[in-house]
């Protein structure tokens, strides 16, 4: 808990290392999200006072390292079903 609301982020934890490449440069890139997701991760935002792109880099990088080294995953969405 952080000031009465749930952090879904230990912002504290990843301000410190926020993904940048190594040499220092940010690529910009773009997604197209369901609308209930951009909610959830604007909402993620708003609780934890930072931008709706820091969290969606902060879950990128979770999900990086979380599977690191580990090239073929089950990506594929259901069949009939999108993401």
């Amino acid at each position: 808990m952080h000031n009465g609301t749930t952090n879904y982020f230990p912002v504290e934890d990843f301000m410190a290392r926020t993904p940048i490449a190594p040499d220092g440069r940010r690529i910009r890139t773009s997604v197209v999200l369901p609308e209930d997701t951009h909610l959830q991760i604007q909402a993620m935002a708003d609780a934890n006072q930072v931008s709706a792109a820091w969290v969606i880099r902060m879950a990128v990088q979770r999900f990086l390292e979380d599977n690191q080294g580990q090239l073929n995953l089950p990506l594929r969405p259901p069949y009939g079903k999108e993401f």
